[in-house]
């Protein structure tokens, strides 16, 4: 698996992933602090490759389990970095009581890393219970499922499911989260209108591209069902 720059003191690293039928890539970032120290944002599996590559880049001293799916590799890279401090969405610590977190991530960032990193969480969809993140350095901002951009697929029984889950357009909420989304709308509006108060100009999904051009509109247009609810 090979780590790909994206930026200054920001790279990604990622592999391929099977849900529910359907074939999809998944995404880590990777962020560097000020002092050099490394934030592993929804940890993919690791490897050799991938493992010399990030030590390359600095001590990794934060993993991220951003919402309650993206868990399934944290383990190997506790195993790879043991002296980092593992953080969690709310309610993953109860359906991994396996794993050890440090923390629970909640609706501002933790002393570690305030002033570099922001971030908020989404209470309206408790299946993921998801943090949104933002560095401040890259001006990018992080989602992990609240926000898919796929637009091309090998697959047709892929392309077709994506596309009737509203998933298959760009930078999309898919539906089928939209359906549930749309019932708690006061917190909706909240939460987009927040991430929209970000200034950044990159937007990293886990699945899917990366968005370098129109990242606020693209992003704003994506979530318009909340805005206009």
């Amino acid at each position: 698996m090979q780590l790909r720059f994206v930026t200054n003191n920001l790279w990604v690293a990622e592999q391929p992933l099977r849900y529910l039928g359907v074939a999809l890539n998944s995404r880590t970032t990777i962020m560097r602090m000020a002092d050099g120290a490394l934030m592993v944002h929804s940890p993919v599996q690791m490897d050799e490759s991938l493992l010399s590559s990030v030590s390359s880049l600095g001590p990794v001293r934060f993993i991220l389990a951003p919402n309650r799916f993206h868990h399934l590799f944290v383990t190997d890279w506790q195993k790879a970095f043991p002296e980092a401090l593992t953080f969690c969405a709310p309610g993953l610590d109860r359906k991994r009581p396996d794993l050890k977190f440090t923390a629970v991530l909640g609706d501002a960032p933790p002393p570690a890393w305030a002033g570099e990193v922001d971030q908020i969480f989404m209470p309206a969809f408790p299946p993921l219970n998801e943090i949104v993140f933002f560095h401040r350095v890259s001006r990018t901002l992080i989602f992990t499922d609240l926000l898919f951009n796929l637009s091309q697929h090998d697959s047709a029984y892929s392309r077709f499911l994506l596309r009737l889950d509203g998933a298959f357009q760009g930078p999309a909420v898919p539906r089928s989260f939209q359906l549930l989304l749309r019932r708690k709308r006061a917190e909706c509006r909240d939460f987009i209108r927040r991430v929209l108060s970000w200034d950044f100009a990159r937007t990293i999904v886990a699945h899917g591209d990366i968005i370098e051009i129109d990242a606020r509109p693209l992003v704003e247009r994506a979530w318009r069902f909340a805005l206009t609810a």
